[in-house]
């Protein structure tokens, strides 16, 4: 099936007759259907050729008939329309044929005379025929257009007395011309007495265009109906508020808009307002607006609030003061529509309660309240029950009833229906509570209300955790304080101790030294007996292991001493240019001295010269330290290798052991100050330590501009390692 704009121009013409021929049918009673006008033509075309021959017979003769017959075609043309009309014209133009044109009784036999009456009689009823239709046509369409005038006119009518708003139509004398239901409603006009309404209620609308938004009469210049006959347009923003005192006795808020009613001519005959009620809107707004303002007031109050000074018995109070909580409470009566306000503290550790602050009641009313908060400070005594304290501690706000609770009754008793009881929560403890009602027993708080109080719970809370941080600053600071003086002394301690423990060490090595050349000249002076020569080896053995035991002291205060010019920043390095193989050849000498019974091996390059820019001492000290930590930790009976090597432009010294071996993470920590890593013990008899040889290796060895290093599996052994950069021509050393 092909859709309409692809049908031909004359079906589409033809769809359009069929659908004006059906919308007509509809206007029409049953008698007047054009099928109706076929037989009634064919009847009133017998009927008048019957009427014709009796007065041609009895009465009068006719020359010619065609009159009486003509006025058959018009009536049928009016009544049934042109199909009924031209089919009455065709009967009326045969009958004419066949009785009245000579020679009559035969069809078509008739001379130009019979022929002209013929064709003019069938001109003369297809023209009236359709200049009847066009009559029919032309009154048909009235008829559509005046029904459709009446359904738009009922559909305006309807839609006008269906708006919520008040609509008003003014003339340009002020007369109120037109009103809907609803104006009288909203003005209050269905108040008075039925017989004034009408009056009253004119005078009263056109009051309304004449004041502003105060009540207060407008200038003329800004009166709503001289705007909109000047030809303004009061829409969008340009829409005014009026207030309006309306007889039943309320202070109306409109908001009204409005526009010009011009004639065909363009000229303004009159003005419709459109009056919408905004009272509840604007005193949301107005009360939205001064809640905002409270609230940046009680922000501005909370942020300016000092702090609370620090108890110097060692408690943290953070307990608003009465100062600030007065004026707290006092804004939060603007922001929550409340007669009475009280913020109460908690104890967060026994739940005791005290007033801060209270507005709305007597003198009377909070001396009462302050001795029963005294004599019974219990949160669960004035609240009633556990589960109504639980929700108070999990921050949610309670809406009880005034009459039953235990913190109202005493002072305000059987007279307050809804309080609103507010925690005041600084994390998961609970600190205080906001307290209001309207000191009424018919009001309730509404969702809004209670978010407006939660939310001055929380800038309450805000400034109980600024005086909370605060307190916990000065604490921190003085423990910070406190600190750094204890590390002040405590790296000052160890230079301190060893220049101390120098001196008697001093005098300890002396002694010995001296005692060793004592029992040496005895032995070549005289000539003692078998039995004293092993009384005096058993002397020098207990000399020499003081002389060791002394050097294991020396090397534990050395390190010391380091660490206390590392933490000073006071230990210096004389830099020079240096051969690491011999430096470490030095080094490994004199530890096999120290150490006969174990085995050292040392693995040097071909080439012997490797310069680097160090402290020659110190460098040896990291080799040194190297070895007496091998040295600990390693079997007697297994070797200890050292190895110098020059890899990627660095000299590279490593230091292996076949010892108990260290985890992957204990690699780092070894590293690390005063550390000792747990669980190994040592198998030397070199001493024990404080954990600082390695740390002053690593400091050591990176002033020098290198790296250390670890590689040890458990049971696999360690090495100790540090690289250095080589020296480069034209180094030279500095101090």
């Amino acid at each position: 099936m092909r859709l309409d704009h692809h049908q031909p121009r004359w079906f589409l013409s033809l769809q359009r007759l069929a659908g004006w021929h059906q919308r007509s049918l509809a206007y029409l009673p049953r008698w007047r259907h054009p099928l109706v006008g076929y037989p009634v033509g064919l009847l009133l075309v017998g009927l008048s050729l019957a009427v014709s021959l009796v007065e041609a017979r009895l009465l009068f003769p006719f020359s010619f008939p065609g009159l009486l017959l003509l006025f058959v075609v018009v009536l049928v043309a009016l009544c049934w329309g042109v199909g009924a009309a031209l089919f009455t014209t065709a009967l009326s133009v045969l009958a004419l044929d066949y009785l009245y044109v000579p020679p009559f009784g035969n069809l078509g036999s008739y001379g130009w005379n019979g022929l002209v009456q013929l064709v003019t009689f069938a001109a003369v009823g297809i023209v009236v025929a359709v200049l009847t239709q066009q009559h029919e046509i032309a009154r048909i369409r009235a008829l559509e257009a005046r029904q459709e005038a009446v359904l738009q006119m009922r559909q305006l009518e309807a839609t006008f007395e269906a708006i919520s708003d008040g609509v008003v139509v003014y003339d340009r004398k002020g007369q109120v011309q037109q009103v809907n239901h609803a104006t009288w409603s909203l003005f209050g006009i269905t108040a008075l007495p039925v017989q004034q309404q009408e009056r009253e209620g004119h005078s009263l609308l056109l009051s309304a265009t004449q004041h502003d938004e105060q009540g207060q009469p407008a200038p003329e210049k800004r009166q709503l109906l001289g705007r909109l006959f000047r030809g303004e347009h009061l829409t969008g923003a340009k829409a005014v508020d009026v207030l309006v005192q309306t007889p039943d006795g309320r202070a109306a808020i409109f908001n009204a808009s409005g526009a010009p009613i011009r004639n065909a001519s363009g000229k303004i005959e009159y003005a419709v307002l459109i009056y919408r009620d905004v009272t509840g809107r604007r005193r949301l707004e107005r009360r939205t607006n001064d809640a905002l303002r409270a609230l940046l007031a009680v922000a501005q109050t909370l942020v300016q609030a000092p702090a609370q000074p620090h108890d110097t018995s060692g408690s943290t109070s953070t307990t608003l003061s009465e100062q600030i909580g007065q004026r707290f409470i006092e804004l939060a009566t603007q922001v929550v529509e409340s007669q009475h306000a009280t913020m109460l503290t908690v104890d967060p550790q026994e739940d005791r309660l005290s007033l801060v602050a209270a507005t709305g009641f007597t003198p009377q009313q909070q001396q009462e309240w302050h001795e029963r908060l005294a004599s019974s400070p219990s949160l669960i005594d004035h609240i009633g029950n556990e589960q109504l304290v639980a929700s108070l501690k999990r921050d949610e706000a309670l809406l009880l009833d005034g009459m039953s609770l235990p913190l109202y009754t005493p002072v305000l008793p059987y007279y307050v229906q809804a309080v609103l009881v507010v925690p005041i929560c600084v994390g998961d403890r609970l600190l205080g509570l906001l307290c209001l009602d309207d000191g009424s027993r018919e009001h309730s708080y509404s969702s809004r209300d209670i978010v407006l109080a939660q939310t001055l719970a929380r800038l309450t809370s805000l400034l109980l955790a600024r005086i909370q941080l605060q307190q916990q600053n000065a604490e921190a600071h003085a423990s910070e304080v406190a600190l750094r003086e204890t590390n002040r002394l405590m790296e000052a301690y160890p230079g301190i101790i060893c220049h101390e423990l120098k001196t008697p060490l001093t005098v300890i090595r002396g002694s010995l030294q001296l005692a060793d050349r004592k029992v040496k000249r005895l032995m070549a002076t005289e000539l003692p007996e078998p039995g004293d020569l092993r009384h005096f080896a058993s002397i020098q053995a207990l000399l020499e292991r003081a002389r060791a035991q002394v050097a294991v002291q020396d090397r534990l205060i050395n390190d010391l001493l380091d660490i206390s010019r590392i933490q000073a920043q006071a230990l210096t390095l004389l830099m020079a240019r240096c051969n690491v193989a011999d430096v470490v050849l030095e080094a490994v000498e004199d530890q096999r001295q120290v150490a006969s019974e174990h085995t050292i091996h040392l693995e040097l390059p071909a080439e012997r010269d490797i310069i680097v820019l160090g402290d020659a001492d110190r460098l040896a000290q990291v080799v040194t330290n190297f070895l007496i930590n091998a040295l600990k930790y390693s079997p007697p009976d297994r070797p200890i290798t050292v190895c110098v090597r020059i890899e990627h432009e660095q000299a590279r010294v490593l230091v292996r052991d076949e010892g108990p071996g260290l985890p992957p993470e204990e690699h780092e920590r070894v590293w690390e100050r005063f550390y000792r890593v747990p669980g190994i013990s040592e198998q030397g008899g070199f001493g024990g330590g404080l954990g600082l040889g390695l740390y002053v290796c690593r400091t050591i060895i990176e002033q020098h501009g290198g790296r250390v290093g670890l590689q040890s599996m458990p049971g696999d052994g360690a090495t100790f390692w540090f690289a250095l950069p080589l020296a480069q021509q034209g180094d030279i050393g500095e101090s």
